[in-house]
């Protein structure tokens, strides 16, 4: 099991909003318990540095009060005993959260008037998919992580299994399905249990736009897509018993199709950006996504998670770069993706191991009008 936070775009809105000294912190973190006093070193270190930055920009009573929570938090051993593959740690004078992270981060510290957000990006974005695995004794669903692991979600409603689903043991019980006895009984009996299934995944999927890829034989597969209502439903899957197959050798099975659908999807943006290109709206000059995004007209952005550039941009959308950072500036390309997010735009975050066009790197946007 993997112990991570949920991130919303509501937590995304309510942590850029704030203001004053922030301290953000991001470091990689391990599952093993044993392993997580090297992350507390680590964090130690990422600490130190950040009160070093935070001493230049700010008073030293409010330095010292952050300081305080963050030691707080490396001497509370309960925190540790539960990581994720990675940790953001976000505090100030007043208060700190934190957020365990399905996949890693590169560490750093960042200390500005406002916090550092986006190595949270990919919460928000993630290359994961929904699994629905279904077999005669079981009804499981996983996610696939941002890092490519495959995790059971406690999905409640979901029936446990197809004699939970129909009140019948389709291998013993020999009575007659509505008057319909053996092949025919048989799948009027899948098709009440595929419905069960459905009905219940219709509520847990409900506010949900990730992929979902079914694990099961071709003949349930078959009678789920004629019943599915989930838009996002996609036309690869896994066929084939999944009754006793081990967890790590499903995840394996099914890790192409993920990949593929990353892929897909970079694709389908890339294709979007050409095709925008030409009318004026797309755009990978920072200066003319700046202003954009400050006027609400980003519809669409592509960011590097991992680049960071350093500047300010003023409430027209004007850029003002400098070489390293130092008090006052923040990150370029954080803030131009905050400033999409606030307007209702979408954001899709890439890291170092996915691969698009030259042209995109390390900011790209689809505006609205041109």
């Amino acid at each position: 099991m993997i112990y991570r936070d949920p991130f919303t775009r509501a937590d995304f809105h309510r942590l850029n909003s704030r203001r004053g000294l922030c301290l953000s912190i991001y470091l990689p973190t391990s599952r093993v318990t044993q392993d997580t006093d090297k992350d507390r070193i680590v964090l130690k270190n990422l600490i130190e540095e950040a009160t070093l930055q935070a001493g230049h920009i700010a008073d030293k009573r409010e330095v010292a009060r952050a300081a305080e929570r963050l030691a707080d938090l490396l001497q509370d051993d309960g925190f540790w005993v539960h990581q994720a593959n990675g940790l953001a740690v976000l505090s100030s004078p007043d208060r700190l959260e934190t957020y365990r992270l399905a996949f890693d981060v590169q560490p750093m510290a960042e200390v500005s008037d406002r916090l550092h957000l986006k190595p949270l990006l990919p919460a928000l974005t993630p290359k994961a998919a929904y699994v629905l695995a279904i077999s005669q004794k079981s009804v499981r669903l996983f996610e696939f992580t941002p890092s490519l692991e495959l995790v059971e979600l406690q999905a409640e409603g979901l029936p446990k299994d197809f004699s939970d689903a129909t009140k019948r043991t389709l291998q013993r019980d020999r009575a007659p399905a509505r008057r319909l006895e053996g092949d025919e009984g048989k799948k009027v009996l899948q098709r009440q249990f595929v419905r069960a299934v459905e009905r219940a995944m219709r509520t847990i999927l409900k506010h949900e736009s990730q992929s979902l890829l079914l694990a099961t034989t071709s003949e349930l597969q078959a009678m789920y897509s004629e019943v599915n209502t989930y838009p996002h439903l996609e036309d690869i899957s896994y066929s084939g018993s999944v009754e006793n197959m081990p967890l790590p050798d499903l995840a394996e099975q099914l890790k192409p199709m993920v990949a593929d659908l990353r892929d897909r999807r970079l694709r389908a943006w890339e294709a979007e950006f050409a095709r925008f290109e030409s009318n004026g709206r797309a755009h990978t000059d920072l200066a003319t996504i700046g202003k954009a995004a400050t006027f609400g007209q980003v519809a669409k952005l592509l960011v590097d998670a991992e680049s960071l550039g350093y500047g300010t941009i003023d409430e027209n959308g004007k850029i003002a770069k400098v070489e390293k950072r130092g008090p006052g500036s923040y990150d370029l390309i954080d803030e131009i993706a905050s400033r999409v997010i606030e307007h209702g735009g979408e954001v899709l975050a890439i890291r170092g191991d996915e691969q698009v066009s030259n042209q995109l790197g390390p900011v790209a946007a689809i505006l609205r009008w041109a």
